[in-house]
């Protein structure tokens, strides 16, 4: 009888300890996880010579990790929410995806930073609505997606004289 007792008191102590390790685990993995901030930086205007429509915005995006695991970026692209608050529907403006056969794709490091420049031609910007709502998303190699504040239109954007 007094077996039993040890042989389950053995079998609780083994189930706790595998419980805490579970714990303990998923709790270095938010410690260490990738966590990626995306911001405009700077933006310009690239005029291209004699064609007018050859004229394109310049974005200059910040990324910073302030998580232990380096992160690779899949793809960037400019969307447009259709209201003024953030929704899951969304129009895409103009996305960049980095092949990995072709291209090595951006790598935000560990605990740093890095930029990016995107490029957008300024026909591809015609309706004054959708000018409002852009925000950038980007798809990180760990699944994540990453939404960017509003830009500001009067920061970056061309007036129509």
């Amino acid at each position: 009888m007094d077996v039993d007792w040890w042989a389950r008191g053995i079998a609780i102590g083994a189930a706790s300890a595998a419980a805490t390790n579970v714990v303990l685990t998923a709790l270095t993995y938010r410690r260490v996880r990738p966590k990626v901030k995306v911001r405009l930086f700077r933006t310009g205007v690239r005029i291209g010579g004699r064609e007018p429509e050859a004229t394109e915005y310049q974005f200059t995006l910040r990324f910073s990790n302030s998580g232990t695991t380096p992160v690779k970026v899949e793809r960037i692209e400019l969307v447009t929410y259709p209201k003024w608050r953030r929704t899951k529907r969304f129009e895409l403006v103009k996305g960049q995806r980095f092949d990995f056969r072709d291209d090595e794709p951006p790598e935000v490091p560990a605990l740093n930073g890095m930029t990016h420049r995107f490029r957008l031609p300024t026909e591809r910007l015609t309706d004054s609505e959708q000018r409002k709502h852009l925000r950038f998303r980007v798809l990180l190699s760990n699944g994540e997606t990453i939404v960017s504040s509003k830009l500001k239109a009067d920061e970056w954007l061309l007036l129509d004289e």
